[in-house]
């Protein structure tokens, strides 16, 4: 009897020990990067090549530059300018200024490996897509 005592008291502990193991795990934070990693970012309908200096996004119809570094808050938010950049149907002109380009806000949230980004601005329509880290884009240009 004293040995279904010390086996079940046993069992208790090792339980006991792992729900503490499992809450000490799920209080620490995970952590969050402080800038968004450099390189390419792919999704349904867009794309971004992100810089030391900033980003160009690509997207149907159109494309955009963020003007300053991708720097990253405590909760991996970024909220940061650019330009909206309206191509069209047709060829692009070979003169960038040529081009109508419009100030534009772009945030967005990332954990470094996935990112929802949000283009708005007053002369812009707002657009909002999931890019993945190393994924391909995947805009279809306006024709």
């Amino acid at each position: 009897m004293t040995s279904i005592f010390r086996r079940a008291s046993r069992v208790v502990g090792t339980i006991l020990c792992l729900s503490v193991v499992a809450a000490a795990a799920a209080a620490c934070p995970t952590a969050v990067p402080d800038r968004v990693p450099l390189g390419n970012w792919g999704g349904p309908n867009a794309g971004m090549v992100v810089s030391d200096s900033g980003a160009e996004v690509q997207y149907a119809c159109a494309s955009g530059r963020i003007t300053a570094p991708l720097l990253l808050n405590s909760h991996g938010d970024f909220n940061l300018p650019g330009l909206y950049i309206r191509t069209g149907p047709g060829p692009v002109p070979v003169n960038d200024s040529l081009v109508p380009k419009f100030p534009a806000r772009y945030t967005g949230h990332t954990d470094g490996k996935t990112m929802s980004l949000t283009m708005s601005g007053d002369s812009v329509p707002t657009q909002s897509y999931d890019l993945t880290f190393g994924g391909n884009p995947n805009v279809m240009r306006c024709l």
